[in-house]
């Protein structure tokens, strides 16, 4: 895990003192109606970049720390998601209870580790993780879970992104079901994250790889077909074309792009 001094990923107009205060509020309460603040901590550059942006469209504020400071101001942070990078299974729980001390019975720590033995496993969650997340990450998934956990934790925290809604589609994160013209579509785990996924980046080119990261964990190779025939089902089950408002569109040597699409009457 790393050491040192922290990095910040906020919105642009915002600042942060510490680990220990949420941006808009020095005194570490949360205010009515304010989103929540998730601390990503001892996460590799490119991963904290990653997830940082993903959970910044989800409405929630986010820091980045290199590691988790001796001292902490109580209150100031709702969720915390603990990278233990390469760190021996021992090492983990002694770092989750250390937190745990510190700030008790909240905030909720997510952990991502390595696979490791049931027994482990056991003893992150009796030192004070909240989940666990096994890497290589599935980026949809780990969305997925830190919106359950969010929405246990925080009940009444009125989550930004539990219904997305686009053109003819409804979107429910929490249920994961998704409407087309008020009817049902019925999609694998896979093609649900593949379509949630789409429909959080519309208008954005995503290429290839930031899928397969995203949705399958790892870059599939330059063979697979994989992307392409999840793509092809979605465009068939989801019946994606102008008149239902959303077009999806392959960009060559690129990746794909989620289209809305305003048609004139």
């Amino acid at each position: 895990m790393h050491t040192g001094t922290h990095a910040s990923y906020l919105p642009e107009d915002r600042e942060e003192a510490h680990i220990g205060h949420k941006p808009e509020d020095a005194g570490g309460a949360r205010t009515a109606g304010s989103s929540l603040y998730v601390a990503l901590v001892g996460h590799e550059r490119q991963q904290a970049d990653q997830l940082a942006r993903l959970l910044t469209q989800q409405g929630f504020q986010v820091g980045v720390f290199d590691a988790w400071p001796e001292r902490v101001s109580p209150g100031g942070v709702d969720l915390i998601v603990l990278d233990l990078g390469d760190a021996m299974a021992g090492d983990g729980v002694d770092l989750i209870a250390r937190i745990r001390s510190q700030v008790r019975n909240m905030p909720p720590i997510l952990a991502l580790t390595a696979a490791v033995a049931e027994s482990e496993l056991a003893d992150l969650y009796d030192a004070g993780a909240d989940d666990v997340m096994f890497k290589p990450l599935r980026i949809a998934v780990f969305a997925a879970r830190v919106l359950a956990l969010a929405r246990r934790v925080y009940p009444s925290q009125e989550l930004q992104t539990d219904v997305l809604k686009v053109g003819a589609y409804v979107i429910d994160v929490a249920a994961r079901r998704l409407h087309l013209n008020a009817q049902p579509v019925k999609l694998s785990s896979r093609e649900f994250d593949l379509a949630l996924y789409l429909f959080r980046n519309v208008g954005r080119l995503v290429s290839r790889s930031t899928l397969e990261k995203a949705i399958w964990g790892r870059e599939l190779g330059v063979d697979s077909k994989t992307v392409d025939t999840h793509i092809y089902r979605l465009r068939v089950k989801l019946r994606l074309q102008p008149e239902n408002g959303l077009q999806l569109a392959s960009v060559y040597a690129q990746g794909f792009r989620l289209i809305q699409v305003v048609t004139l009457s």
